[in-house]
């Protein structure tokens, strides 16, 4: 008998499932090719996967909330966790700090042991997954950073969200 790895996965928006890195309205954003097949790849192996996004522009009211919700469920997530914050408001969940993932334990029963987080960005989605002992993987589809947590047992570096979820579901 095969033992799942993993059973939950976060996964990031600008720049993971689509788009630059970059904020773009929901109209502008475009999907990679591979995201849907992606997704259903995980949710077809019985992982839960949840969207996982900081966007200020939701406190400006460039965006309403329940539509960029609701985006992530549109193309297959099974939740979203959303910080609506701007960076100044010193809100407990905005990227790399943890309420976002303090909200999903409310929600679901998981072990972070048993989680991974697929992110841009190396200053909150792996910093994130390092704080909570959660697996970081980076892709490089977004924005370019610094590589410092390159070289971390807990991070692995792929180029695209499918070879994240190829790495995930082996």
């Amino acid at each position: 008998m095969i033992i799942q790895q993993y059973t939950t996965v976060f996964i990031d928006r600008d720049g993971t499932i689509g788009g630059d890195g970059h904020f773009q309205s929901l109209e502008d954003f475009k999907l990679f090719p591979y995201t849907l097949g992606a997704i259903d790849k995980l949710k077809n192996n019985n992982i839960k996967v949840f969207g996982l996004s900081n966007q200020t522009h939701i406190a400006d009211g460039k965006m309403d909330y329940n539509d960029f919700f609701n985006s992530f469920i549109s193309i297959g997530f099974d939740d979203a966790f959303i910080c609506p914050h701007s960076e100044k408001a010193n809100c407990n969940c905005r990227k790399p700090k943890n309420g976002l993932i303090n909200q999903a334990h409310a929600k679901y029963d998981f072990e972070n042991s048993k989680s991974v987080i697929i992110g841009d960005r190396y200053s909150s989605d792996i910093k994130l997954a390092f704080d909570c002992d959660m697996l970081g993987v980076h892709v490089e589809t977004g924005k370019q950073e610094s590589d410092a947590w390159h070289n971390c047992d807990k991070v692995v570096n792929v180029r695209t969200l499918k070879d994240a979820v190829d790495y995930i579901v082996k």
